[in-house]
C-alpha cells in the first residue's frame, strides 16, 4: 500500500513539473511588452517596405495584439495607456501613407515614440519574466533594432539603441538557445531557426534581407506560442 502511494505520488510530481514547465507567462505587463515591441518592428518594416499590402497586414495584426494586451493592464497604468494611444493614433495617420522613396521623419518620430515607451516600462521587475518569454523579449528587441537600422541604411533616422551592441545581444541569444535546446528538444526547431538568420542579422549595417528575417521571425512567434 505505502509503495502504491508512493507511486502514485511520484507521478503526480512528474506531471506537476511538466504542467509548470509548460506554462505559458500570463504576465499581462509581459504580453503587453512582447506585444509592443512586436509593433515597433512592425511600423519600421511598414516602412521598409513602404506599405506594401503584407507589411500593412503585419502592422494591422500587431497594433491589435497590443491593444488587447494593454487592455488587460490595470487602469492604474495611466502613463503608459496614455503614450499607447498615441502610438496608435500615429500608426493610424500614416495607415494611408503616400510614400515616394525613403522617409527620414518618418522613421525619426517612430524612433522617438519608442524611446518614450522604452523608458516608461523601463525598471519594471524582470524576475516576473519565465523563461522562454525573457528570450522572446530579446528577440523582439534584436528585430526591432535590426528593422530600425535596415531603414538607417535606406536613408532613413540613424538610431542609438543604448550600451549593449546589437552583436553582443545577438550572441547572447545564441547561446541562451543551445543550452534550452541541450536540456529539452522541444527548443531545438527554434534553435535551428535563429542559425538560420544570425548571420543576416549580424550583417544589420549592409541592408541584406530584412523580408527573410521578418518571415523566420513569424515561424519562431508560432513555435513559441506551441510551448
Amino acid at each position: 500500500m505505502k509503495h502504491f502511494i508512493k507511486k502514485i505520488l511520484v507521478t503526480s510530481f512528474i506531471f506537476l513539473s511538466l504542467a509548470t514547465r509548460a506554462e505559458p507567462d500570463t504576465n499581462d505587463f509581459v504580453q503587453f511588452k512582447i506585444s509592443s515591441l512586436q509593433l515597433f518592428s512592425s511600423f519600421s518594416s511598414f516602412i521598409y517596405f513602404q506599405g506594401d499590402d503584407r507589411s500593412r497586414t503585419r502592422l494591422i495584426n500587431a497594433i491589435s495584439r497590443g491593444d488587447q494586451a494593454i487592455s488587460r493592464l490595470p487602469d492604474s497604468e495611466v502613463e503608459l495607456k496614455l503614450k499607447w494611444e498615441v502610438m496608435s493614433d500615429f500608426v493610424e495617420s500614416y495607415q494611408a501613407h503616400n510614400f515616394n522613396g525613403a522617409d527620414m521623419s518618418l522613421e525619426a518620430g517612430w524612433s522617438i515614440h519608442q524611446r518614450e515607451l522604452n523608458d516608461i516600462v523601463a525598471g519594471r521587475d524582470a524576475n516576473k519574466v519565465n523563461e522562454i518569454s525573457g528570450v522572446q523579449i530579446k528577440m523582439e528587441t534584436i528585430l526591432s533594432q535590426y528593422m530600425g537600422y535596415a531603414n538607417s541604411t535606406t536613408g532613413g533616422y540613424g538610431v542609438s539603441y543604448g550600451d549593449v551592441s546589437l552583436e553582443e545581444q545577438i550572441e547572447i541569444i545564441k547561446q541562451e538557445l543551445v543550452r534550452l535546446a541541450q536540456e529539452d528538444v522541444q527548443y531545438q526547431p527554434l534553435l535551428r531557426k535563429w542559425s538560420y538568420i544570425q548571420g543576416t542579422l549580424l550583417a544589420y549595417n549592409s541592408n541584406v534581407a530584412p523580408f527573410v528575417v521578418l518571415h523566420t521571425f513569424e515561424s519562431m512567434r508560432k513555435i513559441i506560442a506551441s510551448y
